[in-house]
């Protein structure tokens, strides 16, 4: 388990994401990301269990990638922050993508919405051409503990996703695995990429230097018949497609 970070205080270090803490990192999903980001607002995916349960194994299988970041309570253990962040590879066969596949598999129409949404979002800027790369680690996830927050935590894990990132493109080998089988290190991240969907992601995102790729408005995403807009009312800022160079 790499230690990446402690915060100014030293109550929280930052360390890659392990199966001890897998659960942990998920509960914070659970408690801090589904019943307040914007989407799973609009596609009312806390309410059902079912749609949670398809999310958590969606996570589950991008911690598969090791390059995913918890924050850690030093005194307890206690996970209260987590990046989860996939390694996406420029698609040159024609294949369907992960999150398509994984679209496919969910069993509740809540968490397919939410996935299909991601899916849409992305298209709307190929930032493999956009930025001439061919792989790109994608910030997944970013979610903070809801009595955690206000204290810089999901800027600190976006910090360090961007050097863990740095690490792969200078060929150090920084992927933790979570089965003990050894991960290679392939193709290597040119940027890191996000859909910012709150303003404090965005805010986040304007601190450290992200570039926006695309605005995407939710009048464009329909669920049960109503748009995204619809259902979050006029105080829901769009969502940002934002990327940073390495």
């Amino acid at each position: 388990m790499k230690l990446w970070g402690v915060s100014d205080d030293g109550t929280i270090k930052f360390v890659s994401l392990t199966p001890r803490h897998l659960e942990g990192a998920l509960e914070v999903l659970r408690k801090g990301f589904y019943p307040y980001e914007s989407v799973c607002i609009a596609v009312k995916l806390a309410q059902y269990p079912q749609a949670v349960a398809d999310l958590d194994q969606l996570m589950t299988r991008v911690s598969e990638d090791g390059v995913s970041i918890v924050a850690i309570e030093s005194d307890t253990e206690k996970v209260v922050g987590v990046a989860f962040n996939k390694l996406q590879v420029k698609n040159t066969s024609g294949d369907k993508s992960f999150f398509e596949k994984h679209a496919e598999l969910c069993t509740h129409p809540s968490s397919q919405r939410l996935i299909t949404f991601m899916v849409e979002a992305d298209a709307t800027c190929d930032l493999f051409e956009y930025c001439h790369v061919d792989c790109i680690l994608e910030l997944t996830f970013l979610a903070t503990h809801p009595e955690y927050r206000r204290r810089g935590i999901a800027r600190k894990l976006t910090e360090i996703t961007l050097e863990l990132a740095r690490c792969l493109a200078k060929g150090e080998n920084v992927r933790q695995s979570m089965d003990e089988t050894e991960l290679c290190l392939e193709s290597v991240p040119g940027i890191v990429s996000a859909l910012f969907t709150s303003p404090t992601s965005q805010k986040i995102g304007r601190a450290l230097g992200w570039e926006i790729a695309k605005k995407i408005s939710y009048e464009n995403f329909v669920y049960e018949g109503k748009s995204f807009a619809c259902i979050l009312g006029k105080d829901r800022t769009d969502t940002t497609l934002e990327y940073k160079r390495l």
